[in-house]
């Protein structure tokens, strides 16, 4: 599908009007927000439990706590990251903090323009134009990354590098691949799942072998700059207690309503992230190898690879103990490579219908209220539903556009 040059221009046209007039504004207004908290009115709270921390490692003291409470128990602070990021954070806690907290901004602004536009640049000429117009839409329709902007989360980066293991995978440069998803994981944890994809899926027990050994090494490095005790600190409190899940309306994840009972919360979790992985095991034996692979140009020959990427992603959020609104920027641009797919292929109404409102509802504003405070949840969890429908029954493999798989070369 291409776009005339009139057409381009309007499209460019109402991009930048849309931006400028409603998208500008609507950031700006959540980037300098103030929230109230027990250290003050602050800009970007959850950066600030970064910066906070960076600050606290140059002082050598353990960012994990804030001290012990009457009965002697530690009480964990609002870093919840491991201990290899220590090192980055205190950069960014040597600046004012309003400089650091642009710098951030930027830093991952730049970030995910370069991997929207890799992406793009991923898929067949005839529907990269299509793919950014989508993907800065879906941009600048998405409550979770103005609720990013707000906070100054880290999710931006860490899709990024998701995205960009997926694709150097898929130009067959796995070492590379298994470096940036280990980096992902070791950043916030949580993008190890995505071995679901990689091992059970693929098969691709090399690729395994890979990202252990990177993350062990880069583990190993991170000794030299962070004590082994805060590793030790991480691994036995501060992970058990992020997988309990929270009740705070923010959270996006199923175990939210599970946070009053930590351990059926943890076990629910772990059976639900088991439920995944062997649906997607089920999926992978529907399928041959051959159409297993990972493959370029995007939305072409190896579009069951592709779905049950987008399919991993989605999954795991709904099952993680802590997933706030902001992490849900992971789908915004595999929402928008999934539309591609939709233009593309021949799929009944009921599952068009579910993918296109579980997309609508991943990118949507929620609000303090039963069911309007869990809407990306029930997106997720539509997504999850329908893309595992599809691929047991192979619903994608009959093309509408003859132009999907026509033989190309990886690129």
């Amino acid at each position: 599908m291409k776009f005339s040059t009139p057409i381009k221009i309007l499209l460019v046209l109402l991009l930048v009007i849309l931006g400028w007039n409603y998208w500008l504004h609507s950031a700006w207004d959540m980037y300098n927000l103030i929230s109230k908290t027990p250290s003050g009115d602050l800009h970007n709270v959850d950066f600030f439990a970064y910066y906070n921390a960076g600050g606290r490692y140059l002082r050598h003291d353990n960012p994990y706590f804030w001290g012990k409470d009457t009965q002697g128990q530690p009480i964990i602070s609002d870093f919840i990251y491991p201990p290899t990021v220590l090192p980055v954070f205190s950069l960014l806690s040597r600046m004012p903090y309003d400089l650091a907290r642009l710098f951030w901004l930027v830093a991952y602004g730049l970030t995910y323009a370069g991997v929207l536009f890799w992406i793009s640049r991923s898929f067949l000429p005839e529907w990269r134009n299509v793919f950014l117009v989508l993907g800065i839409g879906f941009t600048m329709a998405s409550f979770p990354l103005l609720s990013h902007i707000e906070h100054g989360q880290v999710d931006v980066f860490i899709i990024s590098l998701i995205l960009a293991s997926y694709l150097c995978y898929a130009r067959d440069k796995r070492m590379l691949a298994a470096i940036l998803l280990a980096v992902a994981t070791l950043i916030k944890v949580s993008p190890g799942f995505l071995l679901i994809y990689f091992v059970l899926f693929r098969r691709d027990f090399r690729f395994l072998f890979m990202f252990a050994g990177s993350l062990a090494v880069m583990a190993l490095i991170s000794l030299v700059f962070v004590p082994f005790g805060w590793w030790l600190d991480y691994i036995r409190i501060v992970l058990p207690e992020v997988g309990k899940g929270d009740a705070f309306w923010l959270n996006q994840s199923l175990m939210k309503y599970l946070s009053s009972y930590p351990e059926v919360s943890r076990v629910v979790g772990i059976l639900g992230l088991g439920t995944l992985a062997l649906l997607v095991w089920i999926i992978s034996r529907r399928f041959t190898a051959q159409e297993r692979q990972a493959l370029l140009p995007l939305g072409n020959r190896a579009i069951t690879s592709e779905l049950v990427f987008i399919l991993n992603l989605a999954g795991m959020l709904i099952f993680l103990g802590k997933a706030w609104v902001a992490a849900y920027v992971w789908l915004i641009l595999p929402s928008a490579w999934l539309v591609i797919v939709l233009l593309g292929r021949k799929i009944s109404l009921p599952l068009m219908v579910g993918i296109s409102i579980g997309i609508t509802l991943v990118l949507a504003k929620i609000y303090g209220f039963p069911v309007l405070d869990s809407l990306n949840t029930w997106g997720g969890l539509l997504l999850t539903t329908c893309l595992t429908i599809a691929l047991l029954k192979r619903s994608f493999l009959a093309p509408g556009n003859p132009k999907f798989v026509k033989s190309s070369k990886n690129t």
